[in-house]
């Protein structure tokens, strides 16, 4: 409890002294956008406070770089919020700080968090998406959050080196349900639950380093099993196209199931606006003319020209010269 508070009306923010600088104690208003100051008092803002933003309807919210702790429930059901993108400070995020933020899209987590609480993503069931900045010889915190939730979760590891550029690695963690069923067979009333998806699995990919991409790679025959082909496909393509750590048995595996299915996979990437994969695809040579056409009509119907002009120039490339005849 900070005893010796204060009202800035410059930020409409309760704060007081803390080590190090100033923490914010409650957020007094109530906007879509709140940018948290770097300093209040010429103090820098280093934490802010339990339930300081709780329940507020914020949508976008920016954190000052000199912030590094964010204590329990400071978000919590703040249902509008949509996306974070943490400071490189922060150190620590509290149990159930964003709990039941059901809005939230993404998350950048950098590599200088050192803790996660238990439950502080509880919830956020449109979390879809997460970066994780990841700096060799630091821990990371990623598996906190997954362990928290059961949806299909996007991740791009952002491996991060002083002297050269950044190497991305895209990994998809599927979903996971249990299913409780009664157990007809026993005297009492008692239930059991069972395990759907592969997600769980998945899951175990990720160390307290990094994920593991040899065993993430060998799972694949686990997706192969029961998850959407719309899933399965886009672990494949983005494997190979960010191949970090992706073996050569791996990489085969990977590029025969997008040949077996190519046209189905054109298609996703055409109907999902995803240049990049249907490019990647179209640079694998897998496509008859045949199937060329009926992406090009298709692209040309959704009046997608830049899909129609990569499609056009794939076509004539090579084909043009095998379609054409001559009378003599």
């Amino acid at each position: 409890m900070i005893f010796d508070s204060h009202i800035s009306e410059e930020y409409q923010m309760e704060y007081g002294p803390v080590p190090g600088g100033v923490t914010i104690i409650s957020y007094l208003q109530d906007a879509d956008e709140i940018t948290v100051p770097g300093e209040i008092g010429g103090e820098p803002v280093v934490k802010i406070e339990p339930r300081a933003f709780a329940g507020k309807q914020v949508k976008y919210i920016s954190f000052p770089s000199s912030l590094k702790q964010i204590d329990h429930h400071a978000f919590a059901e703040c249902r509008q919020l949509a996306r974070i993108e943490f400071p490189p400070q922060l150190e620590t995020i509290g149990n159930y700080a964003f709990y039941n933020c059901y809005g939230l899209k993404m998350i950048h987590l950098t590599p200088y968090i050192r803790s996660i609480g238990f439950g502080a993503f509880k919830n956020c069931e449109n979390l879809s998406e997460i970066v994780q900045d990841k700096i060799e010889g630091r821990d990371i915190s990623i598996g906190s959050i997954l362990d928290d939730l059961s949806q299909e979760i996007h991740v791009t590891m952002m491996h991060l080196y002083p002297d050269r550029d950044p190497e991305p690695a895209k990994v998809i963690f599927t979903e996971h349900t249990y299913e409780i069923v009664a157990n007809v067979a026993s005297m009492c009333k008692q239930f059991e639950s069972t395990e759907i998806g592969s997600g769980k699995y998945m899951r175990y990919c990720v160390g307290s380093k990094d994920v593991d991409y040899s065993k993430y790679d060998s799972m694949f025959y686990v997706l192969l099993r029961g998850d959407s082909f719309d899933t399965i496909i886009t672990v494949a393509a983005e494997r190979l196209m960010y191949p970090y750590a992706l073996g050569l048995e791996a990489g085969h595996t990977y590029r025969d199931y997008i040949r077996e299915h190519a046209m189905d996979a054109a298609v996703k990437f055409l109907r999902d606006d995803s240049m990049d994969k249907l490019r990647f695809l179209v640079g694998m040579d897998v496509l008859s003319v045949q199937e060329t056409d009926r992406l090009i009509d298709e692209a040309v119907a959704g009046q997608k020209a830049d899909y129609t002009a990569l499609l056009m120039d794939y076509r004539h490339k090579h084909f043009s010269m095998a379609d054409e005849t001559f009378d003599l």
